[in-house]
Parts: structure tokens; C-alpha cells; sequence
């Protein structure tokens, strides 16, 4: 530890982000070595830091930022590089990995309630948006592509809100935990989505 940084060896997976102690480093071709820890990379954010900006901050240094939802909330974890040509290079890595990770994941399902009422949410990655009555297998009460989506925002607690513009007006869900993972998943899937139709570089 130096500086109040602890060495740590990265290695971001299609679905996973899995970190090594290097007190406690693989060796290559060693078998059998158990991660210090391990995170989804779906349900994350990140953020990157230039000297002289506000945040994520560890003094003047180069940084980003992971932000992982946890039903508990939200997992934070900055990460110092020593150029900009690493910046830029684990950038790349992270958003190509969460958008390989969505591709992969195709469709999560959520059960949840509305107005009282057990329902389940599906968001696949290629249809859009699926509400059904009592669980995934019961009767369609709202379908929407992504392209129909307004809006979507949260409460940082339990309720996720989306709004399609159709006559139900918005959709408030309780979650029954923290809507984070939901709502990266969310902005993950809409990342890969635009990124494959060519609308970003």
C-alpha cells in the first residue's frame, strides 16, 4: 500500500472484472488461484479523471472510476494509471467488455411491483421492455421497444421509474432493493445498442 493505494492486478473478462492482491499475484501457468474479488460488469458505471478536475480523486493523479450496483447499492472503487495512454486504454476495455457482457446476457427479468400489484419487468437486449401480470409467464400488460423509452430515473432506494409516452403515463416500480444494477444494466444495454447501429465512435 502507497499512498493510501493497495497494488492490484485487473483483468476484465466478457462477464466478470476479477482483481489479484500483488502480494498475493498469479504467477502465469500457476492453477487453482482464487481471486481477492470479483464484480459483474453489466450492472456498472465508470468515470475517468484528468489532474485539475473535480472527481474521482487521488490527488494529481490519472484515475477512473467503477461504480457497480449491488442490491445493497452502490460499489465504488477508483483506480489510479500512470499515463493517459493507460486512461484511455482501460477505458476502451471497460466499455468494450460491458457491451460484449450485454450482448451475452441478452435479457434480465425483474420481478417487481406496480400500483400494488406483483408484476414482472424483462428487458432484453434486442426487444425492448416486457410488463407482465403476477411473473414472466403471465398475461402482457405493457411491451416497448427501447426506442420508445423518454425517460428513465430512479430513486436510489427501491422504486425505478420509466416513462414511454403511452397512455398509462409513467411507470413507477418498486423493486423491493436498491434499482442501481437494474439502471446500469439499463444504460449498459442502450450503450451497446447505439455503439452496434455505428451512432458512436
Amino acid at each position: 500500500m502507497m499512498d493510501g493505494l493497495y497494488g492490484m492486478l485487473c483483468l476484465p473478462l466478457f462477464r466478470r472484472r476479477i482483481f489479484f492482491s500483488l502480494r498475493q499475484c498469479p504467477r502465469l501457468g500457476k492453477s487453482g488461484c482464487t481471486p481477492s474479488r470479483s464484480c459483474r460488469l453489466s450492472p456498472q458505471g465508470w468515470c475517468t479523471r484528468d489532474p485539475g478536475q473535480n472527481s474521482p480523486s487521488l490527488g494529481p493523479h490519472l484515475t477512473f472510476a467503477t461504480r457497480t450496483g449491488h442490491p445493497q447499492g452502490i460499489d465504488m472503487r477508483i483506480f489510479r494509471v500512470e499515463n493517459q495512454r493507460d486512461l484511455s486504454a482501460w477505458t476502451r476495455a471497460l466499455v468494450q467488455g460491458c457491451h460484449a457482457s450485454a450482448e451475452l446476457t441478452r435479457e434480465v427479468t425483474i420481478s417487481c411491483s406496480l400500483r400494488g400489484e406483483s408484476v414482472s419487468l424483462s428487458i432484453h437486449y434486442d426487444t425492448g421492455f416486457t410488463l407482465c401480470r403476477g411473473g414472466p409467464s403471465g398475461p402482457v400488460m405493457y411491451r416497448y421497444p427501447f426506442e420508445k423509452l423518454r425517460m428513465s430515473a430512479d430513486d436510489g432506494t427501491k422504486n425505478l421509474y420509466l416513462d414511454f409516452g403511452g397512455p398509462e403515463g409513467e411507470l413507477a416500480l418498486d423493486l423491493h432493493t436498491c434499482p442501481k444494477p437494474v439502471v446500469f444494466l439499463l444504460h449498459t444495454f442502450l450503450s451497446a445498442k447505439v455503439t452496434r447501429m455505428g451512432l458512436l465512435a
